[in-house]
């Protein structure tokens, strides 16, 4: 858990988001996404490990969040949820319009 909350708080001082808190539930939506995203190896095995892949998969698909590019995307879709499911690639690619629904 250390090491996730090391990767939360350089990402949220590095790009001044908003939502910072030093109380970061790691179940948070959030937290997956950002080290998904802008973790390291290490901290997306330290996340599997606290967490577990089923609950990252229900939080990632549950809760889509428009940071990722494309490659990054299809990196993490593929190799390291080994989702099994079309996602809508519009939620997460941080290029793409939102969606006004």
């Amino acid at each position: 858990m250390e090491v996730l909350l090391k990767i939360w708080y350089n990402i949220d001082m590095s790009t001044n988001r908003i939502w910072y808190s030093k109380n970061v539930d790691k179940d948070s939506p959030d937290l997956i996404h950002q080290t998904l995203m802008f973790g390291t190896l290490e901290e997306i095995k330290a996340l599997k490990q606290s967490l577990g892949e089923v609950k990252i998969k229900e939080l990632f698909l549950k809760f889509p969040k428009k940071i990722y590019t494309a490659p990054a995307l299809n990196f993490i879709r593929n190799f390291i949820l080994h989702l099994g499911v079309s996602i809508n690639e519009q939620r997460y690619l941080k290029f793409t319009p939102r969606n006004i629904k």
